[in-house]
This record gives structure tokens, sequence and C-alpha cells, in this order.
């Protein structure tokens, strides 16, 4: 990696170090004594969290990056062919069709697992349809996508509004991103094998991501298997979002704030020095923003904060546009 890489990234890794730092043991303040039990059992608690802050930033960062040089447009995220939606509307169709108290939402295993093979049956099906049918046109299959966010967002809708109250309450819980009430239960055992795994299969297509970033024409002249590689990596993404879903719920934009900021601080277009640094970025917003949060004690979810984030860097990014053109 070159040398004026390796400045910016250690400066941020260390913003990030010391935000998991102060978020571990901020807890420690104002307690005189405390037996190794208490300690040890806070320290495993917040730690689970902070891995599943990790695991979010680096599947955030990857999704965001891959999906933006497959689009070749900044502003897109995968939740613009309704990867979240696929995602909530499976946990309202389990809810509506078995009730709030079946396994299938009670087991965080059973529902991991069935909720990724959804949404990677679902982006199958809509890939080798949309795909196969435009002769691989990745702009129908944005808007075949849209339209298919839009009609799983209504039927969402519709079924929420038929269920039982208490039903509803559990689907609405599922449905939100929120860093306070993680299911850290899957973490160790599926979440985390599951991102490295993905992770090492993805990163060998840096190089060949870095070329695709000339243009389809230019990518497939210098022997890039443009379309192989596309239709791999959108199922790539759909289970890396299955992981991160599951783990927080729908936090899509988070991908789309730290990964143009990574392209304004490292002034770059390769992939791997963009990956580390919006993969760090990632973990200053979830762990500094929860720390913050928590200290402050402030009435609302970073979640929030990161939707009102990513509406005011958009804002910037299509000004900042008109005023180049």
């Amino acid at each position: 990696m070159p040398n004026k890489f390796i400045k910016p990234l250690i400066m941020v890794g260390l913003i990030a170090l010391l935000a998991v730092i102060l978020y571990l043991t901020y807890w420690l303040i104002g307690i005189d004594v405390i037996t190794i039990g208490q300690l040890v059992r806070g320290l495993s608690r917040r730690g689970a969290r902070v891995v599943a802050m990790i695991v979010v930033a680096f599947t955030m960062g990857m999704t965001g990056l891959f999906f933006q040089t497959l689009t070749q447009n900044r502003i897109l995220t995968p939740s613009v062919i309704g990867f979240d939606s696929t995602f909530v509307l499976s946990q309202t169709l389990i809810v509506f069709l078995f009730g709030s108290s079946t396994v299938l939402i009670a087991n965080p295993y059973y529902n991991f697992i069935l909720s990724t093979l959804v949404m990677v049956f679902s982006s199958l099906l809509l890939y080798g349809f949309v795909l196969k049918k435009g002769k691989n046109n990745l702009a129908l299959l944005l808007l075949v996508g849209l339209v298919f966010r839009t009609l799983m967002g209504s039927l969402t809708s519709f079924l929420s509004r038929i269920i039982d109250p208490d039903d509803f309450l559990v689907v609405t819980s599922r449905s939100m991103a929120s860093l306070t009430n993680m299911n850290t239960d899957i973490l160790w055992y599926l979440a985390l094998p599951i991102l490295v795994l993905v992770i090492i299969l993805m990163a060998r297509d840096t190089k060949s991501f870095d070329v695709m970033n000339l243009g389809e024409d230019q990518a497939k002249s210098l022997g890039v298997s443009y379309h192989k590689l596309m239709n791999r990596h959108l199922i790539y993404i759909a289970i890396l979002i299955s992981v991160s879903t599951a783990l927080v719920g729908p936090l899509m934009f988070l991908g789309l704030i730290t990964v143009n900021l990574s392209r304004e601080i490292l002034k770059t277009d390769y992939h791997k020095p963009l990956l580390w640094m919006s993969s760090l970025l990632g973990i200053v917003f979830l762990v500094l923003g929860q720390f913050i949060l928590t200290t402050l004690n402030l009435n609302t979810s970073l979640a929030t904060l990161i939707n009102l984030i990513r509406g005011l860097y958009m804002i910037s990014i299509l000004v900042k546009g008109e005023k180049q053109a």
C-alpha cells in the first residue's frame, strides 16, 4: 500500500481505538469498589457489542464500496434494490404466518438462517431474471430493484396493519436499527465466521474492481470477467447485509457516508485503502457515536443521527456536483 495512505489510516485507526477504549471503560468512572466478577461481566457484555459494531462497520464499508463500483455511482447503496426491505418483509411475514412467539422469531439462529436464505434467494431470483432478460443491463436491474423495493414496502405496510397489535410491536422492534438492543447471540458462531469468509472472497477481487472503475468496456478489454464478477459480488453483498441486518437492523446508509468520506480523505479510487478507511470510519461512527449518546444520555438513537448526517452529506455531494458542472 502506498505510503501516502498509511498516515491517514493510522490517524483514523487511533481515533477508532480510542473510541473502543472509552466505550469499554467509561462505566467504571464513579465506582469505588468493583469485584473481579463484575469487571469481567461488564467488559464481556460491552466487548461483544464492540465486536458487533466492528462487524457492522466492515460489512457496510465493503458492501457500499463494491456496490458503488458496480453501479458506477457514488450516491447509491444496496438498499436501492431492496435488500433492507426484503429483511423487514421476511420478519413481518414470519410474524403474520406463525405469530410473534414462534421459534423462528425467538431463536436467533433459526431467524438468522431463514432471513439470510430469503435475502439470498430473492437476490438470485432478481439478478437471474433481470440480468438474463436484460442481457446484464445493470440500469434495468436498478430500476426493477426500485420497483421491487416499493412492492415489498407496501406488502410490509399492509401486513403490519392487519396483525395483532402485540405482534406489530415485535415486528417494529425487529425492523428498526438499534445499537442498544443488538442480537449478539449469533455473533461468535455465525456472524463473525461468515464475515471473515466473505471478506476473504471479496478481497481477492479488489484489483479487478480497481480496473472496473475505468468502466465496463475498458475493464473487458483489459481481461476482467465483468459480468461474472458482478453476479458473484451481488450475492456476497446480499450475504453481508444479512449479517449486518440480523445484528443491528437495517443500517444501509452508514456505508454511503463512510465510503464517500474515505474517497474525500484519501483522494483515490483504489479499493484496498478505501476498504480499510471506510471500515475504520464506520467503527468511529458507531462506537464513538454510541459512547457520546450514552454518556450524554441523549433521548435519540444513533441510527437517527446517521440518517440525518446521510441526508446532509448527500445534499453537499449534489451541491458540489452542481458547482463542478
